[in-house]
């Protein structure tokens, strides 16, 4: 797969899943086996569903980002983010806070982190900039 590919991917998961959230948190979280009856709930899944939003906006803007240092750090946070995910997503899971369906979150977060660290190691760090002189 091409990071083209695999960005568009990631973006429009992200912003699928962001605007479901956003725009029915309560019919989105029900599947989970998620009571929405605290408005909180629903604040707090329209503010992930916002943040999931530019995510995906910036995943899918960033497929044609060509600057090496720019490219190593849209997808350095890529892989933090997925992990970080993975690693709520399955101690939700074993907790037993979610519903079955959760196991499919941890498979996303698993195959985006994948995928953000297998590009990750291969797009090269850029050589060391010389100095400049005046």
């Amino acid at each position: 797969m091409r990071l083209r590919t695999f960005l568009t991917i990631a973006g429009a998961l992200a912003i699928g899943f962001g605007l479901a959230f956003l725009l029915a948190p309560a019919a989105t979280l029900a599947p989970y086996g998620i009571a929405t009856a605290d408005p909180g709930v629903i604040v707090m899944s329209r503010f992930f569903g916002a943040a999931l939003v530019q995510l995906g906006l910036l995943a899918l803007l960033a497929r044609t980002v060509v600057d090496r240092d720019a490219l190593r750090a849209i997808l350095m946070a890529g892989t933090a983010g997925t992990l970080t995910g993975l690693a709520v997503a399955l101690w939700a899971q074993l907790a037993r806070l979610i519903g079955p369906l959760g196991w499919s979150t941890v498979a996303i977060y698993a195959l985006l982190s994948l995928g953000y660290g297998y590009f990750l190691q291969a797009v090269p760090r850029a050589a060391a900039a010389s100095p400049r002189t005046a």
